[in-house]
């Protein structure tokens, strides 16, 4: 994991994760499953996936041992094993190893490992792991909100209404784009929106302007509050406040610095394509949203921008790649958002999606990232122009696949009211 280098938030937190012996072999499965299914996408080699679904069905079986008993259950390799079974099932999709392949009916151990995280938060054992584990699922919610078939995600919506969650919450910043794609998702399926006033549109306008300025200061800056304003604390240490894309990383070498800076710019590239729907959907504009209008960046600029990160991270195109570290795997998982998001985009003329497949296709065979990268490339034997409608649809089914936890969620916290 290049990215990694003790900033990563989440793996950072894993040399002091505590397991006993009892449960060590668990999590041992879970990984051997998930490393063996990665090296057979990435080497296309059979039996390798075969020892994976050994390993998977060993994992199955020694968690379900683990979680009879109450001080195994709560132990921290169990809630970890859980997900990384999650991303398993994700993994191993498209090559039909889970029984039952409808998109729908594919139970992730993502939703358990939620529900194992609500455990332990409700027995007081929850750690910085738990908090880790959060923020990992939550990018999985919000991969469903900006390029999900629904665009919704009822994982955030859950863990929004959950009292045990309230460390693993969305950062404001994030939040308010969230909160922006679902205002002009409304305004949008109004009946009467030719009726809407000039001065409601323009508002709408320059709200989305006034969030995609400061996405683009955050992607520019890491340091969220001014570093005079902190105070130093009992070991001299300053703390300071960075723009980590929601606690994801901790950017502090080039490497985590350039994916985080790839992550907000593709919201930036989302946000901007929002507002351009909605002006497109009111016909022609006014003369004060055109005022307003003028403001908002160019979408082809945004794009670019998008892919230069893709090119920095990956050293693709003679760029110096900033990841000096042998390894691709978070650094796959982290830009098949900003990838697929150029893949859709609606700036993106055809030599820029053959570019970004070709991409595509380089960053799944390097690194066994198999989830959607592989439906990526499934249409491209086909007519160019239909990989947008096809291609963007198939690749929904690997994030999916791994946020089931929607309906468990909903249920509790109907159960509590």
């Amino acid at each position: 994991m290049c990215a990694a280098g003790g900033e990563v938030a989440l793996f950072n937190l894993f040399p002091s994760m505590k397991s006993s012996a009892a449960s060590s072999p668990v999590l041992q499965e879970a990984l051997k499953a998930t490393a063996l299914a990665s090296s057979s996408l990435q080497m296309c080699q059979a039996g390798l996936m075969a020892q994976a679904r050994q390993h998977y069905g060993e994992a199955i079986s020694k968690i379900g041992g683990a979680l009879k008993d109450n001080s195994t259950a709560q132990d921290d390799s169990v809630v970890v094993a859980l997900l990384t079974l999650g991303l398993f099932e994700t993994l191993t999709y498209f090559k039909a190893i889970v029984p039952d392949t409808s998109p729908r009916k594919i139970t992730s151990h993502c939703r358990g490992s939620l529900a194992l995280l609500r455990y332990r938060a409700e027995q007081g054992v929850a750690t910085s792991l738990d908090k880790g584990l959060l923020a990992f699922v939550v990018h999985l919610g919000m991969l469903e909100i900006f390029i999900g078939q629904e665009g919704r995600s009822p994982v955030l919506v859950g863990l929004k209404q959950a009292a045990w969650a309230k460390d693993g919450m969305v950062e404001p910043l994030l939040v308010r784009a969230i909160d922006y794609k679902h205002m002009i998702q409304h305004v949008l399926s109004s009946a009467d929106i030719e009726r809407a006033s000039v001065g409601h549109v323009t508002e709408i306008f320059q709200i989305g302007i006034d969030i995609i300025r400061d996405i683009e200061a955050a992607a520019n800056y890491r340091i969220l509050s001014p570093g005079p304003r902190n105070k130093p604390g009992p070991d001299g240490a300053v703390d300071e406040d960075l723009n980590s894309f929601n606690h994801l990383l901790g950017r502090k070498s080039d490497a985590s610095d350039a994916i985080a800076k790839g992550l907000y710019l593709t919201i930036r590239l989302h946000l901007i394509e929002y507002i351009l729907s909605l002006s497109i959907a009111l016909g022609e504009p006014t003369r004060e949203e055109l005022k307003t209008l003028v403001n908002l960046p160019h979408g082809l600029t945004a794009m670019e921008q998008v892919c230069e990160q893709i090119r920095i991270v990956f050293g693709f195109d003679g760029r110096d790649s900033a990841c000096t570290i042998q390894g691709v795997g978070f650094n796959a998982w982290c830009m098949f958002w900003p990838m697929i998001a150029v893949l859709k985009s609606a700036f993106a003329d055809k030599d820029t999606k053959m570019w970004i497949m070709d991409k595509c296709m380089a960053v799944s065979q390097a690194s066994g990232f198999g989830m959607a990268m592989i439906g990526v490339m499934i249409p491209i034997e086909t007519a160019l122009e239909s990989v947008c409608m096809e291609t963007t649809s198939s690749t929904h089914l690997g994030i999916s696949t791994s946020i089931r936890a929607g309906a468990w969620l909903n249920e509790e916290n109907t159960s509590t009211q």
